[in-house]
């Protein structure tokens, strides 16, 4: 057997003067060579990093949520989260115990869970959310149009800068089991959940009334849901933009809401309007009152006396902390001025969108 070694040598040349520029010549006289500044010693590419894949995988191995059924229920926060999130279903009648229809085939379902964190990473509580294993659903005969709308980013933007304009206060809600409350045109069999089969009946389905996540039509049968509310309470649908929603009163005063999936920001001018939708709203769907707006699709909000600013500190730690830069000394420019780059055909293949 012959094993091959491949060892890199590295040759350093005795030199002792350096010139102002980083130039440094060595005692005979000969050529110059080019040592790159202090600085630059944060900016190392190629050394140390792996695939894209395998940061991945080591992001998925740190991730202390579990997996499966089998590992969340041996802790007893877990089968807490899972036993409000049957609560919940059950409390909204989403489905009914029936027996599967001759050749009809029922959807699996299957627990996911996931840990919530504030806008400090701070803990705030474990989420188990029984989600309906919508690829096996075929289109014509268990689901049809699918198609739902969510706020544009500028659209959200022109809501804070019209609040600031004016003076207005942002506030938030979000609703909680957002697509169970979307109501289903078709007929919808899912398996009972992993845990909380019941007994004497474990051969029998539950027959669908709403929405449950997973679901390919679950989007289009929440947002139904909430375009028809609206409707029924006076509020006029932005043409041009579907989830943005306003309500004049007969004083002239104006309430805007605007709704991205499960999140809700609403201003205006008139408080009494403000405090009669937030009523109302809650009153049907099962809500969390957020307050002020302070954070919202990864922005965070600060609203003040001489304004209203946002910025995405907490993401930009986050990218940071992903690449071990947290403690990278901030630079004017990230390279030298004109510096050349070389392709290195040695070095490990990566995906490039990793870094997009």
């Amino acid at each position: 057997m012959i094993i091959t070694v491949k060892v890199r040598i590295t040759v350093v040349r005795k030199r002792d003067a350096f010139s102002n520029n980083g130039d440094i010549e060595d005692n005979e006289g000969g050529m110059r060579m080019r040592e790159p500044t202090t600085w630059m010693k944060d900016y190392v590419s190629g050394e140390g990093l792996g695939s894209s894949k395998d940061e991945g995988n080591l992001a998925l191995m740190m991730s202390s949520d579990p997996l499966h059924y089998e590992e969340a229920v041996k802790d007893a926060s877990w089968r807490l989260a899972m036993d409000n999130e049957i609560k919940s279903i059950e409390k909204n009648k989403t489905w009914m115990l029936v027996t599967l229809p001759v050749e009809v085939k029922k959807i699996g379902v299957k627990w996911i869970y996931k840990t919530k964190y504030n806008k400090h990473g701070e803990f705030e509580k474990h989420k188990a959310c029984l989600v309906a294993k919508g690829y096996t659903q075929k289109h014509g005969i268990n689901y049809t149009e699918v198609y739902a709308p969510v706020a544009r980013m500028e659209t959200v933007r022109m809501v804070v800068a019209l609040a600031a304009q004016r003076n207005w206060k942002i506030f938030q809600l979000d609703v909680k089991s957002t697509f169970l409350h979307g109501e289903l045109d078709e007929d919808v069999y899912i398996e009972q959940p992993k845990g909380y089969e019941i007994k004497g009946s474990e051969d029998r389905v539950y027959k669908l009334h709403k929405a449950l996540y997973g679901l390919k039509q679950a989007p289009r049968a929440w947002f139904n849901c909430m375009e028809n509310y609206f409707v029924n309470e006076g509020f006029k649908k932005c043409p041009n933009e579907h989830i943005l929603f306003t309500k004049w009163n007969k004083e002239g005063k104006i309430l805007i809401v605007s709704v991205y999936v499960d999140d809700l920001i609403y201003t205006g001018d008139d408080e009494e309007m403000m405090s009669s939708f937030k009523c109302s709203i809650m009153h049907v769907f099962e809500m969390t009152d957020m307050g002020k707006m302070k954070f919202f699709l990864g922005i965070e909000v600060s609203q003040q006396n001489d304004g209203i600013f946002i910025c995405q500190k907490k993401y930009a730690l986050e990218i940071l902390k992903q690449f071990g830069m947290l403690e990278s000394h901030e630079v004017n420019s990230p390279i030298v001025p004109g510096s050349k780059l070389s392709k290195d055909a040695d070095e490990v293949a990566i995906d490039e969108s990793y870094y997009k």
